[in-house]
C-alpha cells in the first residue's frame, strides 16, 4: 500500500494563528454536521484478483462521530480492502463512499480528511521523529513554530518523550515507531482515523500498553475510528461496534458483547472468540429447545437460533456451539455429576494464567475444549471425567443445505 501520501487531511487550509487556536480550528473543521455520519459505505463492492471472486461484496455501514468500529475477520476477509477503499488507494466497482456527507469518488488520498496507520508505521526515514509527526501540518501550510509545537505535544500524548524528537525513526523500537505514526496520523485532527491492524506486530506489555493508550486517547481527542483486526480479544476491548467479515462478506454487526453472546452462525461464533462447534442432526424441537444427536454419538440439548440458514428443523443437519468457559468438567462419573452430564476423557491440560485449558474426548471420535478457573478439582490427563453445560449456554444452528 503506498501510504506516504496519507495523513495530510484536506489540503489547502493555512493556519496563521497560535498552536492552540490552530488545533481548535482543526477540530471544528473535522467535525461532521449534527446528525450526519462521519463515514458512510453504501453498497460498496470490489472484485477480487481472481475472476469471479469478490474482495469485498456489498458492504454497508455508517460510522458516527466519536465511534470506534472494527472490521473483524481472518486474512482475506476484505478488511484491508475496505480500509484502502476509504483511504482512496482503491476505487470501488460499485457503491458510494462518503466522508462528512461528501462523496469521495476519484478523490485522491491526500485530499481526504483522514489519518492512516497500518501494521507497518511507514515513517519517512530521512526525517527525524518530530518532522515526521509534523509533516501533515507542514503539508497544510502551518508555520514551522506552530507545527513543531503541536507535533511535540501530540508525540507526548502518544508516549513519545521530547528526548527522542531529533532521532531518526530507525533508532526507535517498533512500538515507539508505531506511536510516532499514530501521532502523525492524528496531529491534524482528521475527521476519520483509519487503522489497518497496526497492533498486529506487537505482543505482551507493549501491545497492552498501546491498546490502553489508543482506547483513552481516541476519546480524549474525539477521534472517529475505522479499525481492521484479526484478533477478536483486541477488537472487543477497543470497539464500540464490530462488523464480522468473512470471504469478502459482512456476516453480522453488533456490539462486541452482543456478537460474542449471540452469534448469528457458527462462523461468527468462531471469529469472535474460542468456541466448540459440534456437528450433529436435530432430533426434535420443542419450545425453542433442540435435542441433537451429535456426530460423535452423544445426545445434547441447546437453544434454537434463527440465523442466515433459518431455524433448526427436526431431521436437519446442525451445529451445536458452546463456548469453552461454559463447559463444566469434574473428575466424577456422569451419574455423580448430575442428570445432564456425559462421560469424557481428559486428553490434555494446559495452565494459561487465569484459566486452565482442557481438551477432552467425548463419544466416538468427538472432542471439545473447556476453560476452567485454576484451583478446581480436575481429572489428570488420561483419566475419565464428566462434562455438562447449562441449556442457555449452548446454541443450535441449522447448517446450510
Amino acid at each position: 500500500m503506498a501510504q506516504q501520501l496519507v495523513g495530510f487531511g484536506t489540503e489547502g487550509t493555512v493556519f496563521g494563528r497560535g498552536a492552540d487556536q490552530g488545533a481548535a480550528q482543526e477540530a471544528a473543521r473535522s467535525a461532521a454536521a449534527p446528525g450526519q455520519a462521519v463515514l458512510v459505505l453504501d453498497g460498496v463492492r470490489k472484485a477480487g484478483h481472481a475472476e469471479g471472486t469478490q474482495a469485498l461484496a456489498w458492504l454497508e455501514l455508517q460510522l458516527q462521530q466519536g465511534e470506534f468500529l472494527t472490521l473483524l475477520g481472518p486474512a482475506g476477509a476484505g478488511k484491508s480492502v475496505a480500509i484502502e477503499l476509504v483511504a482512496g488507494f482503491l476505487q470501488p466497482d460499485a457503491g458510494r463512499i462518503l466522508i462528512k456527507g461528501e462523496r469521495q469518488a476519484r478523490l485522491p488520498p491526500w485530499r481526504r480528511d483522514i489519518g492512516l496507520v497500518s501494521d507497518s508505521p511507514d515513517l519517512f526515514p530521512e526525517m527525524d521523529v518530530l518532522s515526521n509527526a509534523a509533516f501533515p501540518l507542514e503539508a497544510r501550510g502551518v508555520d514551522r513554530a506552530g507545527r513543531e509545537e503541536r507535533a511535540a505535544a501530540m508525540l507526548e500524548r502518544w508516549g513519545v518523550p521530547p528526548s527522542l524528537a531529533r532521532l531518526r525513526p530507525t533508532a526507535l523500537s517498533p512500538a515507539r515507531q508505531l506511536r510516532v505514526a499514530l501521532a502523525r496520523a492524528t496531529v491534524h485532527g482528521p475527521a476519520l482515523l483509519l487503522l489497518d491492524d497496526p497492533l498486529r506486530g506487537l505482543d505482551g506489555e507493549e501491545r497492552e500498553a498501546l491498546a490502553a493508550d489508543l482506547s483513552q486517547l481516541r476519546r480524549a481527542l474525539g477521534l472517529t475510528v475505522l479499525h481492521a483486526a484479526r484478533d477478536p480479544a483486541l477488537a472487543s476491548v477497543l470497539s464500540d461496534r464490530m462488523v464480522v467479515l468473512e470471504g469478502g462478506r459482512a456476516r453480522q454487526a453488533g456490539t462486541p458483547q452482543g456478537l460474542y453472546e449471540n452469534p448469528a452462525d457458527p462462523v461468527v461464533a468462531a471469529l469472535t472468540g474460542p468456541c466448540n462447534r459440534l456437528p450433529g442432526r436435530v432430533l426434535s424441537v420443542e419450545d425453542g429447545v433442540c435435542l441433537v444427536r451429535l456426530d460423535c454419538g452423544l445426545e445434547a440439548t441447546g437453544l434454537s437460533v434463527t440465523g442466515p440458514e433459518g431455524s433448526p428443523l427436526p431431521g436437519a443437519n446442525c451445529t451445536l456451539v458452546i463456548r469453552p468457559e461454559h463447559v463444566a468438567v469434574a473428575p466424577l462419573p456422569p451419574e455423580a455429576m448430575g442428570e445432564d452430564a456425559v462421560a469424557a476423557r481428559l486428553v490434555e491440560s494446559r495452565f494459561a494464567g487465569g484459566q486452565v485449558r482442557l481438551r477432552l474426548a467425548v463419544g466416538e471420535g468427538g472432542e471439545l475444549v473447556a476453560h476452567r478457573p485454576p484451583g478446581l478439582p480436575l481429572p489428570e490427563p488420561g483419566e475419565v471425567a464428566s462434562i455438562a453445560w447449562n441449556l442457555s449456554a449452548a446454541q443450535v444452528h441449522r447448517d446450510a443445505s
